[in-house]
């Protein structure tokens, strides 16, 4: 067995492993694009009218509309976070612009349980205000850190120039 031939039989193994783990997550429809081996690469999706660009872990079409699907493996909670769900709104919000037939929803994966979020008229004024809020932060000279989470804080790349690291 060649060395390309070997690659190969790994990818799809390691697709069908995905879309079974997938479908026992509770995500139903057929995936046409992915960040994996599962089905056509995933490309980087952009709104130019909203100055917003990214890439979610699945595109899936479910009765004739395409949907995202964003997966976080490791998180575990009875409700989405609200910053996962402003990340599946703007795949929400860039699925709309760039498919013909959007779904009007998305899921968020975690490890215990699926979520599908709609995408409403008050979701996109909240992702909308959030990039707006990011984009004045990026002009600012100085942006106080978010010390809600230390956890997030001893990871930061920036911790040592910020010069205000969580001690707790």
């Amino acid at each position: 067995m060649t060395l390309a031939t070997a690659a190969f039989a790994l990818a799809l193994v390691l697709g069908a492993i995905s879309l079974y783990l997938l479908r026992r997550a509770g995500v139903p429809g057929r995936i046409v694009e992915s960040d994996g081996p599962v089905a056509r690469p995933a490309r980087v999706l952009r709104s130019a009218k909203f100055g917003i660009a990214g890439k979610p872990d699945y595109l899936i079409i479910e009765h004739g509309k395409v949907a995202p699907v964003e997966v976080k493996p490791t998180r575990e909670s009875e409700r989405p976070w609200l910053r996962d769900v402003v990340q599946l709104a703007a795949y929400c919000l860039l699925v709309d612009e760039t498919h013909l037939h959007f779904a009007g929803y998305g899921y968020l994966r975690y490890a215990n349980r699926t979520f599908k979020i709609d995408f409403t008229d008050t979701m996109r004024a909240e992702l909308l205000r959030t990039a707006e809020r990011l984009r004045a932060d990026l002009a600012a000279d100085d942006v106080d850190p978010d010390h809600d989470d230390p956890r997030r804080c001893v990871r930061c790349p920036v911790r040592v120039p910020c010069g205000r690291p969580v001690t707790a």
